[in-house]
């Protein structure tokens, strides 16, 4: 029979508990950092989609005559409203001068003129993106020259 001397290798069982616990809390905090990349990543596939919807949107605008039905500042009212500059910010059905919902049906589009603005024969156009669910909105600002 070997006896043991009193130089022994090994881990005890306090030390192993408080590895346990150090590798626990390290897999949880990978847990929570993999979580806010999910919802960042949704975030940033949502704002890539309505960047899409407002080019797309833009897009058209670019082949429409500049005196066009849809490039008309009208307050998205009947009779109609002019509101110039003032009005490039609105964002609800009543008060913008044209609105639409994206092929998908998930998002609210927006776009509001402003004639001869910055100078005389061109229309300021933005057109608003909005998500439901969302606090952001995608904008985007074209400038449209009556004649080239």
């Amino acid at each position: 029979m070997k006896i043991l001397s009193g130089n022994q290798s090994g881990f005890t069982l306090i030390e192993l508990l408080i590895a346990l616990v150090v590798f626990a809390i390290g897999i949880l905090g990978v847990g929570v950092m993999q979580t806010t990349a999910l919802k960042g990543n949704s975030k940033s596939r949502q704002i890539s989609e309505a960047s899409n919807v407002a080019a797309d949107r833009i897009e058209r605008f670019m082949s429409l005559d500049y005196d066009a039905t849809d490039l008309d500042d009208d307050g998205g009212q009947s009779p109609a409203v002019v509101d110039g500059v003032a009005g490039l910010d609105n964002v609800t059905i009543a008060t913008a001068d044209g609105s639409a919902t994206s092929p998908d049906g998930h998002y609210q589009i927006y776009w509001n003129v402003a004639p001869d603005q910055p100078m005389s024969g061109v229309k300021t156009i933005k057109v608003i993106v909005d998500s439901p669910g969302s606090a952001r909105s995608v904008e985007m600002v074209y400038i449209k020259m009556d004649k080239i």
